[in-house]
């Protein structure tokens, strides 16, 4: 288990407080507006900063963005402008699409078995949708999701304050993002969305905070992390409900109909000022701990609350089983993980990326279907996929990951559709930075501006859906030392903000474009027309 992933379990050993701290009381807020229908937005969080010049590779002639000054500056690591034939394996109907990816030997990225061979073998050309990238041999879903439309390319993207240019770094004039290239600074500033303060709670927790009543008032609110209590859904008067993916926990010794259980239980209640008797004992008002102590008062009523979640939240998990129709790449069932051997790797990804999404769409259905005992109107989750920091072994791990992250997007997006929530869930990817354009040797470093992806919908092109198989902003150019790099490693500078990303996927949500600059204050700086809107991304339709 990688370190971050072990303080992460410890963590969410705390689920029940993270459950009980919606009790908390909250500060006078407007209420959340009168939804009459289902979204939800998952953020896959890469944690170390995924290498996305080695995830979508320039294929252009172009002398400055093109594939020969990548090649150059990547060295060994360089990924090869080969077409790996994605029509060969998968069309909008073929091979891909029905879950018969061939394995082993048979994957069109394999190279002797060996991930690292199947990493730089080669790639499939996004030229067809007038992108100048390929997608990295070892995602071929992902291929396959920008050409059906279903995901776009968030084209070097990252933390920023304000526009700035190299010309402006070198004079000492930039405003710059504080503790630049930092992971846990810039973890805290792609989850606060202020690139110029620390301090912050969660974006995702002020919609929370500002929206106490979503969900017909649900104790699961809006919030809901598989990757620990993570700063995003944190908000003033509300936290995020911590789970881990499969089942979900159940209450030990106060849960069941044994005479024992029930007992506890009761007594549980008395504790807590509650009343109740079982056919062995009775909690009259003599019998509670009735207090009029606010701060007893608050507690109780946070355990009260936490169990009660728990139990509602536990019984509506166990009565929903989904049987996917839709297959995996290699026609395992949906969100099975396949063998390093179907893969054609010398070694198995984690799958815990794919374990979280499972879950994830387990929740959607959940809640937008009111089996969670209401039905909901509004969600937001965050899931995780660690070991981005590729400083050494790149060609052996990286791709494993990437294999992962392929795989899992692929899986959740099917399990939208065959849900019929596609176009009521977008998904989009995170990460702490990006990493040098230059080669370290065994890797490469820490930097700054990459590559995202966001997706969701039926790749149908209709008003208030994805802008899907498209790449949203500029390529940087592939010089070291160039005009778009911080220094000489080929740290790209961004040129697409977070918080232009951030702000359409709010508004898509339903928060009202007057409170934007309330979830994202810096948003005003990336403005080109008069109305704050011009500087959304052109995300959705």
């Amino acid at each position: 288990m990688h370190r971050r992933e072990f303080l992460k379990s410890l963590a969410s050993l705390g689920c029940i407080g993270s459950v009980g701290s919606l009790a908390i009381p909250r500060q006078a807020t407007a209420a959340a507006p009168d939804f009459n229908d289902y979204k939800a937005l998952v953020c896959i969080f890469l944690y170390g900063g995924n290498d996305a010049f080695n995830m979508l590779i320039p294929t252009s002639t172009d002398a400055n963005k093109g594939y020969e000054p990548y090649a150059d500056a990547r060295g060994n690591l360089a990924v090869n402008n080969t077409d790996l034939g994605i029509a060969q394996v998968t069309t909008n109907s073929g091979n891909l699409n029905q879950g018969v990816l061939g394995a082993g030997q048979q994957n069109p990225y394999n190279q002797n078995l060996n991930q690292s061979t199947a990493y730089t073998r080669g790639i499939y050309p996004l030229s067809g949708k007038g992108i100048d990238l390929g997608v990295n041999g070892v995602m071929l879903e992902l291929a396959q999701l920008i050409i059906d439309n279903r995901t776009s390319i968030l084209a070097n993207s990252g933390t920023l304050v304000r526009p700035v240019t190299r010309d402006e770094i070198i004079d000492n004039s930039a405003e710059l993002p504080v503790y630049l290239f930092a992971h846990n600074h810039q973890q805290r500033i792609l989850q606060t969305g202020q690139a110029n303060n620390l301090n912050d709670i969660g974006w995702a927790g002020k919609i929370a905070d500002q929206w106490h009543n979503i969900n017909q008032n649900s104790p699961l609110g809006l919030n809901i992390s598989y990757a620990g209590n993570d700063r995003m859904l944190i908000g003033n008067s509300s936290s995020p409900l911590v789970l881990n993916p499969g089942n979900v926990p159940k209450i030990h010794h106060l849960s069941g109909d044994s005479n024992t259980n029930t007992d506890r239980r009761a007594l549980f209640n008395a504790l807590a000022g509650i009343e109740g008797s079982t056919t062995r004992l009775d909690f009259g008002a003599d019998r509670t701990d009735s207090v009029s102590d606010p701060f007893r008062t608050l507690y109780n009523n946070k355990e009260i609350n936490a169990v009660a979640t728990f139990d509602q939240l536990k019984q509506s998990w166990d009565s929903l089983d989904i049987n996917y129709a839709t297959t995996g790449s290699y026609g395992e069932a949906l969100f099975d993980i396949p063998t390093a051997q179907q893969i054609g790797f010398s070694q198995s990804i984690r799958g815990n990326l794919i374990r979280q999404l499972e879950a994830v769409a387990k929740m959607i259905h959940l809640g937008a279907s009111g089996n969670l005992g209401a039905e909901f109107n509004r969600q937001i989750f965050f899931v995780e996929l660690g070991g981005f920091d590729t400083h050494a072994t790149q060609a052996s791990q990286h791709p494993l990951l990437l294999r992962e992250l392929s795989l899992g997007l692929w899986k959740f997006q099917k399990a939208m559709e065959e849900l019929g929530y596609a176009d009521s869930v977008t998904s989009f990817t995170m990460s702490d930075f990006g990493r040098t354009l230059s080669f370290n040797g065994d890797g490469t470093d820490h930097a700054w501006g990459s590559h995202q992806l966001v997706m969701g919908g039926y790749g149908s092109g209709e008003s208030g859906t994805l802008r899907g198989g498209v790449m949203i902003g500029d390529l940087p150019e592939m010089l070291l030392s160039g005009n778009d790099d911080y220094s000489n490693k080929g740290r790209m500078i961004p040129t697409l903000s977070q918080d232009q990303v951030n702000a359409p996927l709010t508004q898509w949500f339903g928060v009202d474009q007057s409170q934007i600059p309330t979830l994202f204050p810096n948003i005003r700086n990336f403005q080109t027309g008069g109305g704050i809107e011009t500087a959304f991304a052109p995300i959705f339709v």
